[in-house]
């Protein structure tokens, strides 16, 4: 049975056993130099991206960059929603270029204000860690969309992450895109992007080319 890597499950302090969600159809992929997103037509976003992270963080400025994109995207405009980073901006604050880069709709959901600055923040800090020590292959993204006036909203986000060297999962699981969002270990997401055939997608980025 996979197990959640400790520094993850010290942090969020609970599990419960996993569930079965459906990922969103994928019409387009959109490489950037840093990750590969995986776009729905339907619902005007990102299904998942996909990204490989060794020895993440760094000091460059996000000061004046704004979230663009050539394609559709939910209205986030006083909506209450966070533009929630899938590929986080800090795991690339090493490069003002690939930071930037992040800073695409099709690199981001609407996550509430929870769960955005709460227990999503804590795993991209804690999943910055551990990439300190070893290449890491991360999975995230949106499932359950549902309809709204300004989009489709994910009703949960999800979270896969995988040790490069080792191919062992790390961990994985959803978060309830809700004011308590609620964390739920998901041994079936792992299952869903199977190690070897999810690190072929992202072959093209040189996970330890550090610029």
């Amino acid at each position: 049975m996979k197990r959640i890597h400790p520094l993850l499950f010290f942090l969020l302090g609970f599990f419960v056993t996993s569930v079965a969600q459906i990922v969103a159809k994928v019409d387009k992929i959109v490489k950037e130099d840093n990750y590969y997103s995986a776009y729905s037509d339907q619902y005007s976003g990102p299904s998942y991206v996909v990204y490989k992270l060794y020895q993440g963080g760094g000091d460059s400025s996000r000061k004046g960059i704004n979230f663009t994109s050539r394609l559709p995207h939910y209205n986030y405009n006083k909506s209450g929603y966070d533009i929630g980073h899938l590929a986080p901006a800090e795991d690339f604050a090493y490069s003002g270029k690939l930071m930037k880069s992040t800073f695409k709709y099709y690199n981001a959901l609407p996550q509430t204000p929870n769960l955005n600055r709460g227990n999503w923040k804590k795993v991209e800090s804690a999943v910055r860690r551990m990439s300190r020590g070893d290449s890491l292959l991360i999975i995230a993204g949106g499932l359950d969309f549902r309809k709204t006036e300004r989009g489709y909203v994910p009703e949960n986000c999800f979270k896969v992450v995988y040790s490069l060297s080792t191919g062992k999962c790390l961990f994985t699981g959803t978060f309830t895109n809700t004011d308590k969002c609620v964390f739920t270990r998901n041994e079936e997401l792992a299952k869903k992007f199977p190690f070897e055939q999810t690190r072929k997608l992202v072959e093209y980025i040189d996970v330890k080319k550090r610029k």
